[in-house]
């Protein structure tokens, strides 16, 4: 999840994917329309979860639900920020149901908990942190209403926060960006003109990754460590010349429905 900071993942929300994920929404940004084999997506998810564990945190793992093909992408059902929840209304009408168990299991380590209300629309992955500025998409799952609603969340809670058109091209704004730890943020070459982020620190480098790497944006920061998708070669060499330790993850089942690695996951402290 992009919304929590580099250091506070001690806890980490994750759910497997249901035998219905083959149905699961797609855009096809990644591929040819071609559909997921849940065999192979079980595995790829079994190592995610595991590299969680091997790091240290407690890691918390719900049991799939059949009805809402989509339920591993638990990043659109909150926003946590510093252990503050923001409970959005997802984008897609179909995913709403998803998000009850995920309340259920969030609120009782909450400080205080936020509801979004009609008309506002946001899913988590139009929502990146860099630092202490968190960058708002608004896209196709997220509109006006709904980013104005968490920009609120986020002043009482004392944050910055702007707002990012993401291109018709992507689906949110976590497909195309990510920020590995307090200084970087990674964008593909074809869209550094298309995404703006307002008053980004001079502290932050902003590293443009070829396009036919594209999906190798979307980073998980832990630390000192960066848990990167398999196979994105320009991505992991130049976050290694960065100093930072990488792990590689195969998940090529969720490149299939426009999932990354951000989306399988909800962090707090």
């Amino acid at each position: 999840m992009a919304t929590s900071s580099h250091s506070d993942k001690n806890n980490v929300i994750v759910r497997q994917p249901p035998k219905s994920f083959a149905n699961a929404l797609t855009t096809s940004q990644f591929t040819n329309g071609e559909k997921p084999d849940y065999d192979l997506a079980l595995k790829q998810h079994n190592k995610y979860v595991n590299t969680f564990k091997e790091l240290g945190l407690n890691v918390i793992v719900l049991e799939a639900e059949e009805e809402y093909p989509d339920c591993c992408f638990v990043e659109d059902q909150a926003l946590i920020v510093d252990n503050h929840v923001f409970f959005p209304i997802a984008g897609a009408p179909s995913r709403r149901g998803e998000q009850k168990t995920v309340v259920e299991t969030i609120t009782p380590h909450m400080k205080s908990i936020h509801w979004g209300q009609e008309s506002g629309r946001i899913d988590g992955g139009d929502v990146v942190r860099v630092g202490d500025i968190f960058y708002i998409g608004k896209s196709k799952r997220s509109n006006n209403e709904g980013v104005s609603q968490f920009q609120h969340f986020l002043t009482k809670l004392g944050f910055e926060s702007y707002v990012v058109d993401v291109p018709e091209y992507s689906l949110h704004l976590t497909t195309l960006c990510s920020s590995p730890n307090s200084n970087l943020l990674l964008i593909p070459e074809s869209s550094k003109n298309d995404l703006v982020f307002t008053n980004l620190p001079d502290s932050v480098e902003i590293i443009t990754i070829p396009d036919n790497e594209t999906y190798g944006c979307n980073t998980i920061g832990i630390e000192d460590k960066v848990i990167i998708s398999e196979g994105y070669t320009f991505v992991k060499k130049i976050l290694i010349e960065k100093g930072l330790e990488i792990i590689e993850l195969p998940m090529s089942e969720f490149r299939a429905v426009d999932g990354s690695l951000t989306c399988l996951s909800l962090f707090y402290k």
